[in-house]
């Protein structure tokens, strides 16, 4: 017996940002476009058929590799002392797309079977992880932010 439901996209709601300002902001505009990246594949992964999530995919990759290499450029002005954690963020991301990525193939490999909405939901999961830990990076990056300018780290 085949049992068929519907996937619902999780709620993408990290608590807020450090309190600075935004403006020419390119790492938090990149983190934004990587949740939204997120967000849009989330909202169509259910009715796509499978030849349509490598697009998706490649969508919400494009977005991270946006979005690192705006950090690589901005961790050359913050404290060194701040670089290894960062990088250890980045290293994540990394890994949390080649988990995304590897979810879509058993998602497709699995397609019209009673598994396949199975990956299609571990694939979200993934997408939610790497959204949620792109908003860490931001908040590691903002810590690294107020270090350099010499404020306490806010509790």
């Amino acid at each position: 017996m085949l049992f068929f439901f519907q996937i619902q996209p999780q709620e993408i709601s990290p608590p807020p940002t450090a309190n600075l300002d935004r403006s020419n902001d390119k790492v938090y505009e990149n983190v934004t476009g990587l949740v939204k990246a997120v967000i849009e594949m989330s909202s169509k992964i259910q009715p796509a058929p499978p030849e349509e999530y490598v697009p998706m995919v490649k969508e919400v990759g494009l977005a991270l590799r946006t979005l690192l290499a705006t950090v690589d450029e901005t961790i050359l002005i913050l404290p060194p002392s701040t670089h290894r954690e960062i990088e250890m963020a980045q290293k994540l991301l990394n890994s949390d797309l080649a988990e995304l990525i590897n979810k879509m193939k058993l998602a497709q490999q699995y397609v019209m079977t009673s598994l396949q909405q199975e990956y299609k939901k571990q694939m979200l999961t993934a997408a939610h992880a790497l959204a949620v830990d792109a908003k860490n990076l931001l908040d590691v990056i903002d810590q690294a932010r107020l270090k350099s300018l010499g404020q306490a780290r806010p509790h």
